[in-house]
């Protein structure tokens, strides 16, 4: 597709690519007390809209609640049959499993593919808000500010602050340990540290 009509001397058409297919997911968090947040997040491609809310309770992440719509479908006033089957999250914990837990809940007939792919989304999402709580501590966020710049120590602290990461990712792997300049004994005993409610950052990785 282009637009702007004949080009002018310098000015030659502009041409706008438009993919045949596209996908946007998109995830907002929000604390609703303490001991609370929600997740809503949104699917949106060039057939569907899909919509998911999950309530969860902090910090054991256990669903309270779960809802949906589905506004843009292939079969309207059928699709959205496909909502009910979120009510089989409640009293689901957000931890190690959840993937498979929601394939069995949402990846089947009773539900949507689109659905399941946008809560498997929602729920590695919420692994973050161990982290937004982190922050609110004062000392947590001058310790942060500290170590800004410096990736190695960085890293230390996250570890030190939620240990659960070890080995969820290629950042933290004990295997690059070096790449850090750090060894996997070393760690433990030098990773700087904040006073912190460890309640609320122990809680196993999402997935």
């Amino acid at each position: 597709m282009c637009e702007g009509g004949a080009p002018t001397e310098g000015r030659p058409y502009r041409f706008i690519y438009m993919a045949t297919f596209s996908r946007s997911v998109n995830v907002e968090m929000d604390w609703l007390n303490e001991a609370s947040f929600e997740i809503r997040g949104t699917l949106d491609d060039n057939v569907h809209s899909v919509a998911a809310r999950l309530v969860l309770s902090y910090p054991d992440f256990t669903i309270r609640e779960a809802t949906g719509d589905i506004t843009r479908m292939p079969y309207p006033g059928f699709c959205q049959g496909a909502t009910v089957a979120l009510e089989g999250l409640v009293g689901e914990r957000i931890g190690r499993g959840f993937r498979k837990r929601a394939g069995e809940v949402l990846g089947g007939a009773a539900s949507c593919n689109h659905l399941h792919t946008l809560v498997t989304g929602m729920a590695a999402c919420a692994f973050q808000m161990n982290y937004m709580a982190a922050k609110k501590s004062p000392e947590a966020a001058a310790m942060m500010r500290r170590v800004e710049d410096d990736q190695r120590l960085k890293r230390e602290m996250v570890l030190g602050w939620m240990p659960q990461l070890r080995n969820s990712c290629f950042v933290f792997s004990e295997a690059n340990d070096a790449l850090f300049n750090i060894t996997r004994d070393k760690n433990a005993d030098d990773a700087p540290k904040a006073k912190m409610n460890q309640e609320r950052v122990d809680g196993e990785q999402i997935l």
